[in-house]
């Protein structure tokens, strides 16, 4: 086996370890796309080659790193039902309509990319957001806040993607690549600030849907 194979290899197992010690459970396929985007960041940030990234991506990284998603995971709330969640996060219509046209974007990336877990994990949050929103007749829809949190990790991994030459979907011009990344990533941000909103605040629209 290569060596960056081996490298990679270890690396998972040991990330997926950490995050087991720290309570918190991933596939071993996502472990090692965390670990192989971790290692292009540090290589794309240091100038250096990936074989040296490799080299100084020390035990003390991987805890760091560790720590720093188990925190970011846990947020999310991982394996538990959204539909049974505590709903706290109170959503006009308008927000809701936006962050669905947002994750069908998301999802168009992930379908011209043949990415089938995107595809799930996506069409599940959208199922589950819809579900939810049927739930009320009111203006203001109560909605957990570890979904909205999924949803907008969903939205940036779909701009990192594209910002590293994806596919974009059918019918997107790629002039408009980095505007296409850019309303992604906002409306990921967006839905991070509604998420950490204080309890009982109804939040504003984080961007006007369809600009003149």
């Amino acid at each position: 086996m290569r060596s960056r194979e081996t490298w990679l290899n270890t690396r998972t197992a040991e990330l997926r370890a950490a995050l087991l010690d720290l309570g918190v459970t991933i596939a071993d396929s996502e472990a090692r796309v965390l670990i192989n985007d971790k290692l292009d960041e540090y290589a794309r940030l240091m100038r250096v080659t990936r074989q040296t990234a490799q080299r100084n991506f020390t035990d003390e990284h991987l805890a760091i790193f560790a720590n720093s998603l188990a925190m970011t995971i846990s947020e999310e709330a991982p394996g538990a039902n959204m539909i049974e969640f505590e709903r706290k996060i109170l959503m006009p219509t308008n927000a809701l309509g936006l962050t669905n046209a947002a994750l069908a974007e998301a999802l168009k990336v992930a379908h011209s990319n043949l990415e089938d877990r995107s595809l799930t994990d996506g069409l599940s949050n959208l199922s589950t957001l819809g579900m939810i929103t049927a739930d009320t007749q009111d203006f203001l829809v109560p909605v957990p806040r570890p979904l909205l949190l999924r949803i907008a990790r969903f939205l940036d991994n779909s701009a990192k993607a594209v910002s590293e030459g994806a596919n974009l979907p059918d019918g997107v011009d790629e002039t408009t690549r980095s505007h296409f990344v850019t309303t992604l990533r906002r409306d990921a941000d967006g839905l991070r600030t509604i998420a950490n909103i204080e309890d009982g605040a109804v939040p504003k629209l984080w961007r006007t849907p369809n600009p003149p």
